[in-house]
């Protein structure tokens, strides 16, 4: 009888998120940017309420995390996000997509009816980071605050991770695009796209065909190649190269016989032997299923 063997690290289950700035005076300083930027647009401006009442009440309400449960978030309060993240150009609307961040992770902000809210929320935060073509790797704002945006949108809850989903070319396009990146808080935050992507990859009860599973690969060559990244964001770009190698099916057959051909062993070891005991057990791992 086969033994499946198990691993300490592998495959990622579950979610990391970056939740700093969520409490009163994070969200001041967001919402206080917001009008500072309301007032200089050109055009699709808030209005008066939105720009006021509206997103003092959707501060109020994230800013109580432990009412989390039973607190709610009205489609008005999440208007005035579409409208800032779908129509500002990338120089104003970045704290906009700050916000998003943070509201994605409110349970009733992200249920399953909200799904094609996220979707044109994500996709607009995707296309304005693309829209930046070679500077993707050269900004920051926008960068690491969208590659956040996404990371959050997979805990967030049903509708949110379901936007995600649909999103992952344009996520590993995005990811791609800002990899090689100077600043090392875009570094964490792309790291944590492609492992939330990988684990939301791996849990889904949908199989994704074993080229989207390859463009994780791919992502993760991108990072290991350029030889910027600090111990943390290499290590869960290891992972998330693991997981997508324990796919389920023909997928994850199809990726290690990929991964394979195009000695992916070789580079995991090379790029693990400078980033300390955890890399390396990883690393390890990594093997071990190529191996199987």
């Amino acid at each position: 009888m086969d033994i499946t063997p198990t691993y300490d690290y592998l495959p990622m289950k579950g979610y990391k998120t970056f939740e700093t700035g969520i409490d009163k005076k994070g969200l001041s300083k967001v919402i206080q940017k917001i009008r500072e930027f309301n007032d200089s647009v050109s055009s699709n401006q808030l209005s008066t309420g939105e720009a006021g009442e509206t997103l003092d009440s959707l501060a109020n309400t994230l800013s109580v995390t432990n009412r989390y449960h039973s607190s709610t978030i009205s489609m008005a309060e999440l208007a005035p996000l579409h409208t800032m993240v779908r129509q500002w150009d990338a120089t104003h609307a970045f704290p906009a997509i700050d916000l998003a961040r943070i509201a994605v992770l409110h349970p009733d902000a992200a249920k399953s009816e909200r799904r094609a809210y996220w979707e044109e929320i994500l996709g607009g935060a995707l296309d304005m980071c693309l829209g930046l073509g070679d500077a993707a790797a050269k900004e920051v704002a926008v960068p690491m605050l969208t590659m956040r945006l996404i990371g959050n949108s997979y805990k967030g809850g049903p509708g949110s991770a379901g936007a995600a989903g649909i999103l992952i070319d344009k996520i590993l396009d995005c990811a791609e695009a800002c990899a090689t990146s100077g600043n090392k808080n875009v570094r964490l935050s792309v790291a944590t796209a492609i492992l939330n992507t990988s684990s939301y990859m791996h849990a889904s009860s949908t199989p994704f065909p074993s080229s989207v599973a390859m463009r994780v690969v791919d992502v993760v060559g991108t990072i290991a190649g350029c030889g910027k990244y600090e111990t943390e964001p290499m290590v869960r770009s290891l992972v998330a190269l693991g997981t997508v190698l324990l796919l389920s099916g023909g997928c994850g057959s199809e990726v290690k016989k990929l991964a394979k051909e195009r000695s992916i062993g070789s580079m995991v070891e090379r790029v693990a032997a400078g980033h300390g005991e955890m890399a390396s057990a990883v690393s390890k791992e990594i093997m071990s299923v190529l191996s199987s």
